[in-house]
C-alpha cells in the first residue's frame, strides 16, 4: 500500500541518486553538507536511502551547496526532474 507514496517514484529516486552521486563527486561527506543546510547527518542518510522526503526548501539549499549556479550536470539533472527547460 505505501507504494503511492511519492518516496517510492521512479523520478524522485532517479533525483535522490543524481544528488548523492554529485555530493560525492564533489567530496562532500554528509555531515558536512547536512551542517550547511541545517539538518542532521542521519537526515541526509535517510533522505539518500528514500527513508525521509527531501521537502523544497532543503532541496533548494542542497542545490546551493552541490554548486548549482556553475553545475551544468546538476543544471540538467534539474531540469530534466522539473520539465522545465
Amino acid at each position: 500500500m505505501h507504494k503511492n507514496k511519492t518516496i517510492y517514484d521512479k523520478d524522485y529516486q532517479k533525483l535522490i541518486a543524481e544528488l548523492t552521486k554529485e555530493r560525492i563527486r564533489l567530496s562532500i561527506s554528509q555531515g558536512e553538507l547536512a551542517d550547511k543546510i541545517g539538518l542532521n547527518q542521519s537526515d541526509i542518510s535517510k533522505i539518500e536511502k528514500f527513508e525521509k522526503r527531501l521537502d523544497v526548501l532543503e532541496f533548494s539549499r542542497i542545490l546551493k551547496e552541490l554548486r548549482i549556479n556553475t553545475n551544468s550536470r546538476l543544471q540538467y539533472v534539474v531540469k530534466e526532474f522539473t520539465g522545465i527547460f
